[in-house]
């Protein structure tokens, strides 16, 4: 009759005993010739601090719940799908940031990133001051209820199914706003758009 239950809690067991962390030396034997690290799908639940990739790091669909301090990436980030909740001050991304189904609440102030950022589908609840994405930015299905004053970005602004009912008096979008259905209130008293407004 516990059969099931037994063979459950053995599962849940095996899964937390093989979750660790990955050292510098475990790191060889997941990079490629150009640089990438590939940890997608892997048992590892945290990573080196001062970690520098000459290539892309994908930690989609793994354990790992922050990134390292001191992280410098020369590609790009991939934590779609992930446990990712945390991103220090001073990452450097030199690519895009893909954080589609992470659990990030908060993207901080202090990181460098070169590409777009995707934060779809995450309990996204803050944005830093003067934000500025030197690409897209989604903050699609959030429950993110503003977008930081003094926002630019210089692609295009997605926030349909988020929260967000109001835009900041001062907003720069360099491509297209898309509404994706969301109701506006308030319209910036200085809006730069550099294309058109899609409901």
């Amino acid at each position: 009759m516990h059969y099931p239950l037994i063979a459950l809690l053995t599962l849940l067991a095996a899964l937390s005993a093989s979750a660790e962390p990955l050292d510098h030396y475990q790191i060889l034997n997941y990079l490629d010739n150009y640089g990438n690290l590939e940890l997608r799908n892997k048992p590892f639940t945290a990573l080196p601090d001062n970690m520098e990739l000459k290539g892309n790091l994908s930690i989609a669909k793994t354990g790992i719940t922050k990134l390292p301090r001191g992280l410098k990436i020369e590609g790009s980030l991939d934590a779609a799908n992930s446990q990712l909740a945390q991103v220090p001050r001073g990452t450097f991304i030199r690519g895009y940031a893909n954080l589609l189904g992470s659990q990030i609440q908060r993207w901080p102030a202090g990181i460098n990133l070169g590409g777009y950022l995707n934060l779809t589908d995450t309990p996204l609840v803050g944005l830093p001051p003067r934000l500025r994405v030197k690409g897209d930015l989604s903050v699609m299905r959030t429950p993110l209820t503003e977008l930081p004053d003094g926002l630019v970005v210089e692609g295009n602004l997605f926030i349909g199914g988020s929260q967000i009912s109001a835009l900041p008096d001062n907003l720069t979008v360099n491509g297209n706003i898309y509404l994706g259905g969301n109701r506006i209130s308030h319209w910036p008293a200085n809006l730069t758009l550099g294309g058109a407004v899609a409901r």
